[in-house]
């Protein structure tokens, strides 16, 4: 049984629409300053943080072609089970470097060129410091080097996206993401979404609606722990899931 189960999926879709909290996400994503942006895709690197509201409205908007869901979820596999052992760009970017859920990318892809440089490289340096620190305890606790590749990665900052509107201070930037989290929690406080309210990028939110969260962990440790085996058992998994 997966962590998210699919009937509390289609609960919150169905709550979502019913309560307009996905028009309001809509409307809050609107009022997010333009930019000019080169489309280079550079940015496109990571599973980036989201919330439980995003993660329902870009997994209803996948629903609506198979073709699409099935190239995604694809990817997502990929890029869940490889991760610490080769840099992957993000599952939702497609081979001609654009965004295939552009209309419903998450908050945290809209405010990226939003920062001030100097937030951007702090911000960034306290990711590193976690990033090593988890390296440390992964080979330490359960044998597996997270290679240098993956670790020591940086999307650097964009120098050539322009905003509209000036670049956002770190209050405005928590103003909005408060915004999300106060969506989130009609979706909880009415007990729409029976599942642990935490931190997750929205890779995790696709891979817990399939398997259970410890079974994921399990799986991606042996994976990175044996290399040679690492493709016939993804190609496994595949043909289990998709089909």
């Amino acid at each position: 049984m997966p962590s998210i189960k699919k009937d509390d999926i289609q609960r919150g879709i169905e709550y979502s629409i019913k309560e307009n909290l996905f028009e309001s996400l809509n409307k809050l994503y609107n009022s997010i300053p333009n930019g000019e942006c080169n489309g280079c895709g550079n940015c496109c690197m990571e599973s980036v943080g989201a919330n439980f509201i995003e993660f329902l409205n870009i997994y209803n908007y996948i629903q609506k072609s198979k073709d699409m869901k099935y190239i995604i979820m694809d990817r997502i596999l990929d890029y869940y089970f490889l991760e610490y052992t080769k840099k992957i760009p993000c599952p939702f970017k497609d081979e001609k470097n654009r965004c295939s859920i552009y209309s419903v990318r998450p908050l945290n892809c809209r405010i990226y060129g939003h920062w001030i440089k100097e937030d951007y490289e702090k911000n960034y340096e306290r990711i590193k410091k976690e990033n090593i620190d988890f390296a440390k305890n992964m080979n330490k606790n359960y044998g597996i080097n997270i290679s240098d590749e993956v670790l020591n990665y940086k999307i650097k900052y964009c120098e050539d996206f322009k905003p509209s509107k000036g670049y956002m201070t770190k209050e405005e930037r928590m103003n909005f993401y408060d915004s999300v989290v106060m969506l989130d929690s009609k979706l909880y406080s009415r007990g729409i979404i029976n599942t642990t309210f935490k931190d997750r990028g929205i890779v995790e939110y696709f891979i817990e609606s399939i398997f259970y969260e410890n079974t994921s962990k399990n799986i991606k440790f042996n994976i990175s722990k044996d290399l040679y085996k690492s493709k016939a058992v993804l190609n496994r998994l595949k043909k289990l899931i998709l089909g």
